[in-house]
């Protein structure tokens, strides 16, 4: 069952959590898993957190109202 493969959904804070954790650990031992950690959040982090010039315009810009007649 070793190589069976999960998906998980963590928040930040629980992956900070296990990492806080897994760093007192023997960097032998537990290197490799904090890299593969790293390697799979850090593009879903980049991803959300992310923000098109175009979406961002569209937020930011006010809304002018059409006149009424």
């Amino acid at each position: 069952m070793d190589n069976l493969e999960l998906d998980l959904k963590l928040t930040v804070g629980h992956i900070n959590t296990v990492l806080k954790h897994l760093a007192a650990g023997a960097y032998a031992e537990v290197a490799d898993l904090i890299a593969l950690l790293h390697g799979q959040a850090k593009p879903q982090i980049e991803a959300a957190t992310s923000v098109t010039p175009a979406a961002s315009a569209a937020v930011e810009a006010p809304v002018e109202e059409q006149p009424t007649e």
